[in-house]
């Protein structure tokens, strides 16, 4: 199950990249929505401090609960994400035009990798209530990075599913069939989505819009693995073989039963 939604992320990931970098019509398509970008002014200069404080906050949390192995996963996944996303997008994964090489976008990839780590530290029943909070401060993150100018709609969505492998092979709970088919096929539809937008329209403001609305739907589609599992039935102590006390083999079982029917031989007395 796990494997099939990383690989659903990583089919996302090459889609996003052979239709909207690879392609020239979806660069072309891309390209004419950019906004000027600027400095981003204290977002810019604020950002690695942010990152390094919800890194710490994540992993302080996991300590605290002693949850060291899901510490440990949410490490992984953090480092993981964050250094694989500079690699690709500064030395393997070449794209020109206005913004060059922007693809996975990095602030994107810090906060969906915080986020979905800090999913893997919380205890499951609040972990509904981290996912909500989280995708919406992703979507903020993704709209104020376009806005800004620094990344297209396409960047976000690598992104995502980059995130999006990570956490779905760290997950430390046995998700249902529903959650990892929407893990598998939520980076695909948000490109399929995405191309959508952006063939309708060259809107500024309408691509920003969309762009938040596709990232706080994947997060949400890429996190339930890690946070909805198969629910215990009436009959699951049973079914584990699970009897609440000392069982007897099955032929002293029968041998007790049978004499039980046997009716007790009377005493003879002498007359």
């Amino acid at each position: 199950m796990r494997l099939l939604a990383a690989a659903g992320c990583v089919f996302g990931f090459l889609l996003a990249y052979v239709v909207f970098v690879v392609s020239p019509a979806g660069r072309r398509l891309e390209d004419a929505t950019l906004p000027t970008p600027t400095d981003g002014g204290p977002i810019a200069a604020m950002s690695p401090q942010l990152i390094g404080l919800g890194i710490i906050a994540v992993l302080a949390i996991g300590a605290t609960r002693r949850r060291w192995k899901q510490t440990g996963a949410a490490a992984v996944l953090m480092a993981g994400a964050i250094a694989s996303a500079q690699l690709l997008k500064v030395s393997l994964l070449f794209r020109d035009g206005p913004i060059a090489n922007s693809f996975p976008g990095g602030h994107v990839t810090a906060c969906a990798a915080i986020v979905l780590a800090l999913l893997l530290v919380l205890p499951l029943e609040v972990r509904p209530i981290a996912l909500v909070a989280g995708a919406v401060l992703t979507a903020y993150v993704a709209a104020t990075t376009t806005e800004l100018g620094w990344h297209r709609l396409s960047d976000t969505i690598g992104a995502l599913a980059l995130c999006g492998t990570f956490a779905v092979l760290l997950s430390d709970v046995r998700p249902v069939w529903w959650a990892t088919l929407m893990a598998t096929c939520a980076p695909a539809a948000a490109v399929l989505a995405g191309y959508g937008v952006v063939s309708l329209t060259s809107v500024t403001d309408l691509v920003i819009v969309a762009t938040g609305a596709i990232t706080a739907g994947v997060v949400a589609a890429v996190a339930l693995p890690l946070c909805a599992q198969p629910r215990a039935t009436a009959n699951a102590p049973v079914s584990a073989g699970y009897d609440e006390g000392p069982t007897r083999p099955l032929s002293r079982v029968k041998e007790s039963s049978c004499r039980s029917r046997v009716p007790q031989a009377q005493e003879q007395h002498p007359v």
